[in-house]
């Protein structure tokens, strides 16, 4: 195709990923940890217990829109939009003096699914992929041009560390790509951009050494050790709620719920040894090239094409150290997390930043064929568009219940709608439960209660936890929404009533209530959701007591 012809096709497909982009940030519905996310922006800080705070303060345009998945996403759709002309012009100072070659490079970084995706879903792997596209833009002037711009790439650096920690793993990639023009180790400036990423870094950090290094402690378990439990201080007082006896009201309360033909969940063996090696550094691997979704085609078709008598010039690089620069892009996360894959599992979004230098690498390497590539790139994003109306329509599914997407996102704004019409207080016990009832109803006062799922930034933030017990003792009595069948034991107060709340498949929001002159009748035979609300009467008005003075 024509280089002039070749330009407005460009610009149409830029047009079409930024309209699917919206569409589907107008219209999927939060995922868990989105709305999470997006409950923290309520109260925006330098820090949080799970992550920094970049992601609550890209979401924060919610606090002016409550309840608009679009207002929620809309920091990232435009940090995702202003990524298009920094990749350009990475592409064309690597080399890919075509408009054809930029082109190919610009689909196969923001076609795949996972660009496509984290292309409107807001999570911390949103500021991380930009400042990792800005700085890689930064150093590559820095290494050819005008070593000053390392100023500017450690700003990045900083920024993106603030948004998600892997972050740091570009200042290995930096290292590599220094190796490959030497000089500019003799030079002042790539030591002053770390001591601007440092700088940039400071409020988190003072953050951190404010709140006992909570988000280090926790992501470090969380991801070398799988633990999610943290040391901490409890913003509640509330009494922590412990397993139900099963002899007690809880459990027999929930048996009225429970059918003969109800399937009972068997708990499966985990691996160990060769197995568990084996099966994590498959799923990693699987994960990983699966990102791309359908452009597996096209870029499978260019390395066959590389054959033999089928190879072709491709592009060459305008400087090895740019070329180390990419390489080292894609080639230090994936290696990382590769190592880490045989003894613990690590989620595909993790080393997803690797696909900027990948994708560049490929065009460099490869010949592909643009028709191909345009069908598998309009593949996946018609692939991301029934994804979200699957959300609202589900078919052929058999088994809603285990369906994660439906778990994520399904019937959570009917949920909020019926506990909005409660009398007392309301709790639940997860974090993702609680910020699910948030989003979709922000003037109701909510709060998870301890010892049920694991810590969150819920349980540790004291504005988060606005009822304390001698407060909710004068309400007498307090709803608690969990997803566990048998309601917990709560220490001072005892189970009045429980009411089962269904998502059914096809009939919505269906609730049940305990009544022991009936019979239970199952209101549909598949349903998404399933939880129990409990409402629990506190025992006495425990007054405290102040020493004499």
């Amino acid at each position: 195709m024509n280089e002039r012809r070749l330009w407005p096709w460009t610009l149409l497909f830029v047009f079409v990923l930024t309209l699917v982009r919206f569409v589907n940030a107008a219209w999927l519905p939060p995922i868990q940890d989105e709305a999470y996310y997006f409950y923290w922006s309520r109260f925006l800080d330098w820090g949080y217990f799970d992550h920094p705070p970049l992601v609550a303060w890209i979401a924060s345009l919610i606090n002016i829109w409550p309840s608009s998945m679009l207002a929620a996403r809309f920091g990232t759709l435009v940090l995702s939009l202003l990524a298009l002309p920094l990749l350009i012009s990475f592409f064309r100072l690597s080399g890919l003096d075509s408009r054809r070659s930029r082109a190919i490079a610009l689909v196969l970084t923001t076609a795949n699914l996972g660009g496509i995706l984290l292309g409107y879903i807001t999570t911390p792997d949103i500021p991380l992929i930009f400042c990792w596209i800005a700085a890689l833009h930064e150093a590559s002037h820095a290494l050819v041009r005008d070593p000053r711009r390392w100023l500017s790439a450690g700003f990045f650096t900083g920024l993106g560390i603030m948004g998600k920690y892997t972050m740091v793993l570009i200042g290995p990639v930096f290292l590599i790509a220094l190796l490959y023009h030497p000089k500019k180790l003799r030079q002042i400036w790539p030591y002053l951009g770390g001591l601007v990423a440092v700088l940039t870094l400071l409020p988190h950090i003072f953050w951190l050494a404010d709140n006992d290094w909570i988000t280090l402690r926790f992501q470090f378990g969380r991801g070398l050790k799988s633990e999610y439990g943290v040391a901490m201080q409890m913003a509640s007082d509330l009494p922590g709620a412990v397993k139900a006896p099963a002899d007690g009201i809880e459990s027999r309360l929930a048996q009225y719920f429970k059918l003969p033909e109800d399937e009972i969940a068997k708990p499966r063996p985990k691996p160990s040894g060769f197995k568990r090696w084996t099966q994590g550094v498959g799923d990693y691997i699987g994960g990983q090239v699966a990102i791309w979704g359908f452009l597996l085609i096209p870029i499978g078709h260019a390395f066959w094409q590389r054959r033999g008598k089928h190879k072709q010039q491709t592009a060459s690089w305008s400087h090895p150290a740019l070329r180390a620069l990419a390489w080292a892009g894609a080639l230090v996360p994936l290696l990382l997390f590769g190592l880490i894959s045989p003894v613990q599992h690590v989620e595909t979004n993790w080393p997803a930043m690797y696909v900027i230098g990948a994708a560049l690498c490929l065009a460099h390497s490869l010949r592909f064929d643009p028709r191909l590539l345009v069908y598998a790139a309009g593949a996946n994003l018609f692939l991301s568009l029934l994804v979200t109306g699957y959300t609202y329509q589900p078919f052929l599914n058999k088994s809603p219940h285990k369906d994660r997407l439906l778990k994520e996102t399904h019937g959570y704004r009917d949920l909020a709608a019926s506990l909005s019409r409660l009398d007392h207080p309301l709790f639940l016990d997860t974090y993702q439960n609680v910020s699910q009832i948030a989003f979709y109803e922000p003037h109701l006062l909510v709060q998870q209660w301890p010892g049920i799922a694991r810590t969150s930034e819920l349980l540790r933030r004291p504005e988060m936890n606005p009822l304390p017990w001698l407060l909710l003792q004068t309400q007498g009595s307090f709803y608690l929404l969990s997803d566990n069948f048998i309601p917990p034991h709560i220490p001072g107060a005892t189970l009045s009533e429980v009411s089962e709340i269904l998502d059914c498949f096809q009939d919505g929001i269906i609730i049940t209530r305990f009544d022991a002159d009936r019979s239970y009748v199952r209101p549909c035979e598949k349903r998404i959701h399933r939880w129990t609300l409990s409402q629990y009467k506190i025992e006495s008005l425990q007054v405290p007591s102040f020493p004499a003075q």
